[in-house]
């Protein structure tokens, strides 16, 4: 028996059904069980192929018309951002931001954390996701892991980055125009303290790093691998923390700053992929974070990985899709089979 165990449980309901005619309803409920961290992932399958009940539909035209009402004062497009963005001291970043192509860096005027860079990705104010080329996300990509090394190397006591996407509205962005934000801070939040606790004891209690040995056994099950990309393994989430939860793992890299040109690329490619997926599957919404290690020690218990989910469509009134059972219960609803995305996204790969 493997080390790592996909464990669930069922729970039945029952109820007098109106659709039904009244008669008793039997609905069986499965919860699965994050096999690191315990979180708690339920599926009920009569709600497959009903997404439209959790996930209208997104209404393309309001979007184009919330885009081109926005495109005027948006303080990223047509070279605004140049005098209307702040600047890094010369003694972080020698030229103040940090520029690629149509990507630039540069600090959040209301920063969360020590470290907290906004990305411009692109000067098109509004980008669908399958029109993220992969590309574009490597100049991204590029700049975000340059910061992430000139920012530690001048404050050293920065060792903990995530690179993360609000995408749209739903997802929480504030604005349309597509953009990344780059934490660093002196201690990891809240889900990273989590994984790299859970990681550790993992390690203590088998001798080995929980990140290789889930990527052996989704390779070994196949269920839910999507693709081997390089040195980075993409696969459907088991337990998914969000609708559609696709994870990457990178298996011989514990932290950013062991990252080169092709690390950054196989992130790129697989993400404008899993978007161009998402695309298709009629999602505009997403969030994604990737976590690292601490940058200045490699952790045998840690690699790098990424965690990206659809959020609600982008339409008049969306409803949330983060509610009580996921905001305070701490619970995801499986809207769809982890191992029928993975099927699906295979074509994408």
């Amino acid at each position: 028996m493997g080390k790592i165990h996909f464990e669930s449980w069922r729970q039945t309901s029952f109820f007098h059904n109106p659709l039904k005619d009244g008669q008793l309803d039997t609905q069986e409920i499965e919860v699965r069980i994050d096999p690191l961290t315990r979180h708690q992932s339920t599926f009920n399958p009569g709600l497959e192929g009903k997404m439209s009940i959790l996930f209208p539909e997104t209404d393309y035209a309001y979007l184009e018309q919330r885009a081109e009402a926005t495109r005027g004062q948006c303080f990223l497009c047509d070279d605004r951002w140049r005098t209307a963005t702040p600047t890094y001291s010369t003694d972080i970043l020698p030229e103040g931001r940090l520029q690629r192509g149509e990507v630039a860096l540069f600090p959040n005027l209301f920063p969360v954390s020590a470290f907290h860079a906004v990305v411009k990705v692109g000067d098109r104010h509004f980008r669908l996701p399958n029109e993220i080329s992969a590309d574009l996300l490597e100049d991204a990509f590029t700049v975000s892991i340059e910061s992430f090394r000139q920012y530690h190397r001048r404050h050293p006591s920065i060792r903990y980055f995530t690179i993360n996407v609000n995408f749209l509205l739903p997802a929480g962005a504030s604005i349309i125009h597509p953009h990344l934000q780059l934490l660093g801070s002196p201690f990891p939040g809240t889900y990273q303290e989590l994984l790299l606790e859970k990681g550790l004891a993992y390690y203590k209690r088998h001798g080995s790093c929980y990140w290789t040995d889930l990527v052996e056994e989704e390779k070994a099950l196949g269920e839910r691998l999507i693709a081997q990309i390089g040195g980075s393994t993409w696969f459907a989430a088991y337990a998914p923390g969000g609708a559609n939860e696709i994870n990457a793992v990178w298996t011989e890299r514990s932290h950013f700053l062991e990252w080169g040109p092709e690390e950054i690329r196989q992130m790129a490619d697989g993400l404008s992929r899993a978007l161009c997926a998402y695309h298709d599957m009629k999602f505009s919404s997403f969030n994604f974070s990737c976590f690292s290690g601490p940058v200045d020690s490699s952790l045998p218990e840690f690699r790098c990985l990424l965690r990206l989910v659809n959020r609600q469509n982008a339409m008049p009134h969306h409803r949330t899709d983060d509610y009580y059972f996921q905001k305070l219960l701490k619970n995801e609803i499986i809207i769809q089979r982890p191992e029928k995305l993975a099927a699906f996204l295979k074509g994408y790969f």
